[in-house]
């Protein structure tokens, strides 16, 4: 470097010190090309280099896909009771009168075209004489499971026995080893030899605390195994203690499952499907304010358990009149509308409650059809 170079740098290293001191600007000179063209008094972007950049475009992404997801489980949640987890129950029309290809692709076409994913189909009763009935119309049954899986493949479906719990002389027969063994071993067919995807159990009548009970769908589960799918009827709060609630003037007061009875049953089935009418209820207000808090006192026992016991809400399409059942007042509409109210009341627990359990196919009509979608679906 020669020594007029070095006195120059010499000098500007001078004035740039002096000019720091003094907080004056630095001489024309002495400055270099900006960086950044920014009117005056106007906002100077931070200097981003390429991989800051990166960075910060990949979180602005991050932040819009986690956005998306947000709102699409939104909306699955609040649709999720509605789509393919409801549940109908169907008869013997199916399961043994042997129905042509055709009228099982139009019955698979109705209950996807109704969010019906999940159907209890009749296989047999268990008589208080010790014998399932119809035993010589099985050999259809399985038939009626492989049409209707090749029509509705992504349907659960279950294989419905009923078992009287009352023997010929009106004891409880329930705690019998050998009628939990029959249960369980018929359980065990329907879904090794028919091919069902579970079993569904419609025990009547089970009363609060009845241990008999729960011996035998401990057996059954045994038998089935953990991954077997097991469902359950269940009967609804008979006369709800909640004094506020209208209570069925044909049933002794304090007819009920208490909490805890609850919580045994949900840890043995996979599914528990309330029964939520023959209420004997004159008012179709007080039918649905009767199931709304069925729906919310099973809700909230549920969901203060660990498992994942699916709720499903019973509602009724049939037209027989009886003193328990009043056709105007208990019917897909009501039940309906006392189910939604009832997840309302319910709040954060609702998300136990997977949809409605249309009983019976074999009496559902086309205004029945029409309620179920315009009051249940809401479209």
């Amino acid at each position: 470097m020669q020594p007029s170079e070095r006195k120059n740098r010499a000098r500007e290293r001078h004035e740039r010190r002096k000019a720091r001191q003094q907080g004056s600007p630095l001489p024309d000179s002495l400055r270099g090309t900006p960086r950044h063209l920014t009117p005056a008094g106007g906002f100077k972007l931070p200097e981003i280099r390429l991989p800051q950049l990166r960075i910060l475009l990949y979180g602005v992404a991050g932040i819009i896909i986690i956005l998306v997801v947000i709102a699409a489980l939104g909306r699955f949640s609040e649709n999720s009771r509605q789509t393919g987890s409801n549940a109908i129950w169907l008869g013997t029309e199916w399961t043994y009168d042997r129905p042509t290809p055709e009228a099982i692709t139009a019955l698979a076409d109705r209950l996807r075209g109704h969010q019906i994913g999940t159907v209890y189909a009749w296989v047999s009763l268990l008589q208080p004489n010790g014998t399932w009935t119809e035993t010589i119309k099985l050999s259809e049954v399985s038939g009626f499971v492989e049409q209707f899986r090749q029509a509705y493949p992504d349907a659960r479906l279950y294989g419905w026995l009923s078992v009287a719990a009352q023997g010929e002389n009106g004891d409880n027969r329930l705690g019998e080893p050998a009628l939990q063994q029959q249960v369980a071993d018929f359980s065990r067919r329907v879904t090794e030899d028919f091919g069902f995807d579970g079993v569904f159990l419609n025990i009547v009548p089970v009363l609060n605390g009845d241990e008999n009970y729960l011996a035998l769908l401990r057996r059954v589960r045994a038998t089935l195994g953990e991954n077997t799918l097991l469902a359950v009827a269940v009967p609804p709060d008979w006369t709800p203690p909640d004094e506020s609630v209208p209570q069925p003037p044909q049933i002794a007061p304090g007819t009920i499952w208490e909490a805890d009875y609850k919580k045994r049953v949900a840890i043995l089935a996979n599914q528990m499907v309330i029964t939520a009418y023959n209420s004997g209820l004159t008012s179709a207000d007080d039918y649905q304010a009767w199931v709304a808090y069925q729906v919310k006192t099973f809700a909230e026992v549920i969901a203060s358990m660990t498992t994942n016991t699916e709720l499903l809400i019973g509602i009724p399409s049939y037209d027989t009149a009886s003193p328990e059942h009043l056709p105007e007042v208990e019917n897909i509409g009501t039940a309906a509308a006392g189910v939604h109210a009832g997840l309302t009341q319910a709040g954060e627990t609702a998300r136990t409650v997977v949809g409605a359990a249309i009983y019976a196919e074999w009496d559902t009509d086309e205004n029945d059809w029409t309620q179920f979608r315009r009051i249940w679906l809401r479209r």
